[in-house]
């Protein structure tokens, strides 16, 4: 597994290659916003999910973010695999719930 991450002003893109760097088998994108980081999307394909894939990407992310706030929206039932992350609940609208980890 190989991740590799790409910059523009605003919006850090990761992307996690199979072990034979051919395919693409997960990506997260960040958006930098005033004072604080937006997680957007943290994605793992099907088949190679339980692999710890996402959980790469996530300590990824709060390593090149852990200076600031962390912010997402994420169904209700992966609340405690943040949780675990050291994020939690501040709202919630529905299936969504709104989760800060702090620096």
């Amino acid at each position: 597994m190989r991740i590799e991450s790409y910059q523009d002003e605003k919006v850090q893109r990761y992307e996690c290659w199979d072990d034979y760097g051919c395919s693409i088998v997960g990506g997260a994108v960040v958006v930098r916003r005033d004072g604080y980081a937006y997680l957007k999307d943290i994605n793992v394909s099907s088949g190679h999910r339980g692999n710890g894939i996402g959980t790469e990407l996530l300590k990824l992310i709060i390593s090149d973010f852990g200076d600031r706030h962390i912010v997402a929206d994420v169904f209700a039932d992966r609340l405690p695999w943040y949780e675990r992350h050291g994020f939690e609940e501040i709202g919630r609208e529905g299936h969504l719930v709104k989760i800060v980890r702090s620096p």
